[in-house]
C-alpha cells in the first residue's frame, strides 16, 4: 500500500497542529469583517480555539469509546456505513476548503506584492506544486517539515515583534472591546478555523501512534497556537487602529513594514512574507493529504498519490476560475463558510454524541445480560 502515512512523534505532531491552527486562524481572517466595530480579535480568536478544543475532545472521546482507528472508522461506527460516507465527504470538503483558502490567500498576496508582473496562473502553479509534492511525500514528511521549520519560524516571529516594541501604543486598541455582541458572534464563528487541524489529526491517528497521543498532542498544539494567535493579534492591535486594520488584506505582512520603512531592512518585508508562506504551504499540504487519505480509504484504494494529484489539479482550476470571476460561486461558497462556519462542527458533534450513546447502550445491555446469566 502507498498511503504514505508513516509514524511521527510528539514534536512533529505538536508543531504541525500549532502551525495549521495559527495559519488558518490568522491568515484567513477577513479584516473588513473582523475589525468593522473595533478590535477584540486577540480575545475572540483565542476563545475560538478553546471552543474548538472542547468540540475536539467530544469527538475524540467518541473515538476512544467506540474503539475507532481513524475518522472514517469513527463515522461508520457512529452513524453507519451510508451516513458515515456522507460525513467523510463533509470532512473532505472541510479539508479541501482550508487547503484552497490558504493557497488562494498567498496567491493573491504574493502576486500583488512580489511577482506583480507575472501571470496569476504562474504564481498559483508555483505555490501549488510544493504543496502537492509535500502531500505526495506523505504525512510523515509533512510532520518532519513542521518540526524542522516550526520552531525556527516561531522564534523569528517573536524576535521580530520584540524589535517593534517602540512602535506599540496601547491606546490604539480603543474602542475596547468594541461590540460585545460581535465579539461573541466572531468567537463562535471563528471556532471552525481550528476544525480542519483537529479533524486532520483524528484522520491520521494511527500515524500519531494511538488515540491517546492524539488527545495530548492536539491539546498541546492548540495551546501553543492560542499563545501565538494572541501575540500576533495583540501586536496588530497596538500597532494599527481598527480602522486601519479593516483596510488591510494581510495585516501581519504590513506589521513589519511599519518599523522597517525607514530602515535598510525595509526590503526584508518580502522575506517575512515568504516565511509566512512556508507555514501556509505546510498547513495546506496537511489538509490536502488528509483529504486524499480519507478519499482513498473510503474508496478502499491503496495509493494516495492519484487522489493528491487530482485534488491539487482541482484546487489549481478553482484558483484560476475564482481569479477570473471574482464574484463567482467559489467566492460565494467561501463567504458563506466564513460567515456561518460554526455550523461545520454540528454534524460531527451530533455523530459523536450518537456514537457515545450507542456505545453506552450496548455496554448497559451487555451488563444486563451478564447479570441475568
Amino acid at each position: 500500500m502507498r498511503l504514505n502515512e508513516g509514524k511521527i512523534g510528539k514534536q512533529e505532531s505538536v508543531s504541525l497542529i500549532a502551525i495549521a491552527m495559527v495559519a488558518a486562524t490568522t491568515y484567513l481572517l477577513d479584516s473588513e469583517k473582523a475589525y468593522s466595530k473595533g478590535n477584540s480579535t486577540f480575545i475572540s480568536l483565542v476563545l475560538s480555539i478553546v471552543i474548538s478544543a472542547a468540540a475536539f475532545m467530544l469527538v475524540w472521546y467518541a473515538m476512544k469509546r467506540t474503539g475507532a482507528r481513524d475518522l472514517n472508522d469513527l463515522f461508520d461506527r457512529c452513524a453507519g456505513k451510508a451516513a458515515g460516507s456522507v460525513l467523510s465527504a463533509m470532512a473532505c470538503m472541510v479539508f479541501l476548503l482550508y487547503a484552497y483558502r490558504l493557497t488562494a490567500k498567498f496567491c493573491v498576496v504574493i502576486h500583488s506584492s512580489v511577482f506583480s508582473f507575472a501571470q496569476y496562473e504562474s504564481v498559483a502553479m508555483w505555490i501549488i506544486v510544493p504543496i502537492a509534492f509535500a502531500a505526495i511525500s506523505g504525512f510523515e514528511c509533512i510532520g518532519r517539515l513542521a518540526k524542522i521549520l516550526g520552531v525556527l519560524l516561531g522564534v523569528l516571529m517573536l524576535f521580530g515583534f520584540a524589535t517593534m516594541i517602540s512602535s506599540f501604543d496601547l491606546t490604539r486598541l480603543a474602542p475596547f472591546p468594541g461590540s460585545i455582541e460581535k465579539t461573541a458572534t466572531d468567537t463562535v464563528a471563528r471556532s471552525a478555523d481550528s476544525i480542519a487541524a483537529f479533524l486532520g489529526i483524528l484522520c491520521v491517528a494511527p500515524a500519531m501512534q494511538g488515540v491517546e497521543n492524539v488527545r495530548k498532542n492536539g491539546l498541546l498544539g492548540a495551546a501553543i497556537a492560542a499563545v501565538f494567535v494572541f501575540i500576533i493579534q495583540f501586536a496588530l492591535g497596538i500597532t494599527f487602529t481598527y480602522t486601519d486594520l479593516a483596510d488591510m488584506t494581510m495585516p501581519l505582512y504590513m506589521l513589519k513594514m511599519v518599523v522597517m520603512r525607514e530602515s535598510y531592512l525595509f526590503r526584508l518585508d518580502q522575506m517575512n512574507l515568504f516565511f509566512y508562506m512556508i507555514t501556509a504551504v505546510i498547513s495546506a499540504a496537511f489538509f490536502l493529504y488528509a483529504t486524499a487519505l480519507m478519499l482513498t480509504r473510503r474508496t478502499e484504494g491503496e495509493d494516495v498519490r492519484p487522489a493528491v494529484v487530482s485534488i491539487s489539479a482541482l484546487i489549481l482550476a478553482a484558483l484560476r476560475v475564482d481569479h477570473r470571476f471574482v464574484s463567482g460561486i467559489i467566492q460565494r461558497i467561501v463567504d458563506f463558510s466564513y460567515d456561518y462556519a460554526y455550523v461545520i462542527w454540528a454534524p460531527f458533534i451530533i455523530a459523536a454524541v450518537i456514537g457515545i450513546i450507542r456505545t453506552m447502550a450496548k455496554q448497559k445491555r451487555r451488563k444486563a445480560d451478564e447479570t441475568r446469566a
